[in-house]
């Protein structure tokens, strides 16, 4: 017995095929306007506006190739790598080893005076990078036998190492 769609259909499914495509990243900005509130969007702000966030923002941590386990551990223990544009081959380690384990992670830059002073207000103590965050747990500087017990313990899969 063959099954054939009807012609009315074939084009509704056709559009859903082509809405299925990879998510992309893309940026989002942010900014205080005139009257001091703050304002988020997907497009630049006015010109007007001197001092705004532009952040590239990615796709959900977790797809469907992602491991359960791996999903599972990032939603209870999210992971963010503290980095600099000066910290050189200890940032490139650090970034290496979440992505040899399939850890998905945000990365965190601090190379302005503001950004220190938002990592000093967050984790009260000056910064070093590079500073893995997993869940509530921060290590500054890279130790690789720390970092995967921290991560083990969050329940990410030891992946290869």
């Amino acid at each position: 017995m063959t099954l054939a769609a009807p012609r009315a259909v074939l084009p509704l499914l056709l559009a859903m095929l082509a809405g299925a495509g990879p998510a992309t990243a893309q940026n989002a900005y942010r900014w205080v306007d005139e009257q001091g509130r703050v304002q988020y969007s997907d497009q630049p702000p006015p010109q007007a506006i001197k001092k705004f966030e532009e952040r590239n923002v990615q796709p959900n941590r977790g797809n469907a190739q992602t491991p359960f386990l791996t999903r599972k551990a990032a939603a209870s223990f999210p992971v963010t790598l503290y980095t600099s544009k000066d910290c050189g081959k200890p940032c490139e380690d650090g970034r290496a080893l979440l992505q040899k384990r399939g850890v998905p992670f945000s990365e965190t830059a601090i190379d302005s005076t503001e950004q220190v002073e938002a990592f000093k207000a967050r984790f009260s103590k000056e910064p070093f990078v590079p500073t893995l965050v997993v869940g509530r747990t921060v290590e500054a500087g890279l130790a690789e036998p720390l970092w995967h017990s921290l991560l083990d313990n969050a329940g990410y899969p030891a992946g290869k190492r």
